[in-house]
């Protein structure tokens, strides 16, 4: 009974270090970065799901990873975008090399 009580104050305190640690990051983030990487992906389902917009008035963005995936339930291809590491990096300001 004991060692359950342990494992459960181990586990609050890795998820407490978790949103702590997202906290710090979405505080020091750079919100003009965010708002420019927002515009391509409406939602962060849509970011997750690869349905990021690619083109801005047919001009292709650097924020935007493009690609091609084969939709099985529709039988075609689709047209498939998400963002790139290298924009997360840049909201996130972390040092890229």
């Amino acid at each position: 009974m004991l060692f359950l009580s342990y494992l459960i104050l181990a586990g609050g305190l890795l998820f407490s270090a978790a949103l702590l640690t997202l906290g710090l990051k979405l505080l020091r983030a750079d919100r003009m970065e965010g708002k420019k990487s927002a515009l391509r992906a409406p939602s962060v389902l849509d970011a997750i799901l690869g349905r990021s917009r690619m083109t801005e008035d047919w001009i292709p963005d650097g924020r935007v990873k493009g690609g091609m995936v084969y939709n099985h339930k529709e039988n075609r291809l689709e047209i498939s975008g998400r963002l790139s590491t290298d924009s997360l990096d840049r909201v996130f300001r972390q040092n890229t090399y």
